[in-house]
């Protein structure tokens, strides 16, 4: 029997969103101070740059190095710089 698995990356903007979103969720679902949407907002952003520099690091570091995965999260600092 032959699996195949699909793999849809998602853009370097969506992944910007869904890092933002889900860093925004977890602040607003905690009891934290951060009532503020626009105060959440902006630490959920610096939390995804944060994780993207992290997986550039990860990633340069590797035997596997992936210059295309690399060129890939810096656009989505990018786009984290444009939210």
């Amino acid at each position: 029997m032959l699996l195949c698995a699909v793999f849809i990356m998602m853009t370097a903007n969506e992944k910007a969103n869904d890092l933002v979103n889900q860093y925004r969720m977890i602040l607003m679902d905690e009891d934290t101070d951060c009532g503020n949407e626009i105060l959440c907002s902006l630490i959920a952003i610096k939390s995804a740059k944060i994780t993207a520099n992290e997986m550039i690091d990860h990633i340069s570091k590797g035997a596997d190095y992936g210059g295309y995965k690399v060129r890939y999260w810096k656009d989505v600092i990018n786009e984290l710089d444009s939210l």
